[in-house]
């Protein structure tokens, strides 16, 4: 995971000085939505169901994955550029941690070899597909580099419990991370003096893998909503 630039670590430290003369920032109570979903299909060409059987055949199966994030306790945060263009973001070690809700459902055909169940023979399998959920913190890095800031980073400090006995498809693990996501802002935007600034997306995205005898697709969405509400 990505973690927060060494300037922004020294700010939040108070090993700088306040803003020096020339330089623009902006405090914002930061709030964030996330609503993911993701389909996947496998299928092994090299299984034998039937133990009786003597050449393999193919066995088909899928899994969904479906993640949400809700703020329960916002994010304070200092959006700033020093007068040399190096944009940081700056959290306050006296404040309490942003917490966010995560939670994370699966229902999958599937081990978590992304190998379809009942490849090899045996009975009915016992999964612990459902939904899990934990509350975590979030870190946020700016976007872009000196002179050219971009925007900011979001990233959950951590990821839903695991699951060990509910697998996704191969191509579904090489879609895009629901928990680490990209905002695109200007610095006018960042630093200026809107009372609010509000931040959507809906990307949508296409994976495929191959692993040995399995092959895999699979397709996903990200909606998200960032929130900034000035901090007066």
């Amino acid at each position: 995971m990505r973690r927060l630039a060494p300037l922004a670590l020294a700010l939040a430290a108070g090993l700088v000085a306040a803003p020096a003369a020339g330089a623009r920032d902006a405090d914002w109570k930061l709030t964030l939505t996330v609503d993911y979903s993701s389909t996947g299909t496998a299928t092994d060409s090299h299984c034998f169901p039937d133990p009786a059987q003597i050449a393999p055949s193919p066995l088909s199966a899928s899994a969904t994955r479906k993640v949400t994030i809700r703020t329960v306790r916002p994010l304070f945060v200092e959006m700033y550029e020093a007068p040399n263009g190096v944009p940081a973001t700056i959290t306050s070690s006296f404040d309490p941690a942003a917490r966010m809700k995560l939670a994370e459902t699966r229902d999958s055909g599937l081990d978590t070899s992304g190998s379809p169940f009942g490849c090899n023979g045996g009975g009915a399998t016992k999964t612990d597909c459902g939904t899990k959920s934990r509350t975590t913190g979030v870190y946020i890095n700016p976007l872009g580099a000196v002179h050219h800031w971009r925007g900011f980073t979001l990233e959950l400090e951590s990821e839903a419990p695991p699951f060990s006995r509910c697998g996704l498809a191969g191509a579904q693990q090489e879609l895009p991370d629901p928990v680490l996501i990209d905002v695109k802002a200007t610095p006018g935007q960042l630093t200026g003096s809107a009372p609010q600034l509000v931040f959507r997306g809906s990307p949508t995205s296409r994976a495929s893998d191959r692993d040995e005898s399995t092959t895999s697709s699979a397709t996903g969405k990200l909606t998200y909503t960032v929130k900034l509400v000035r901090d007066h």
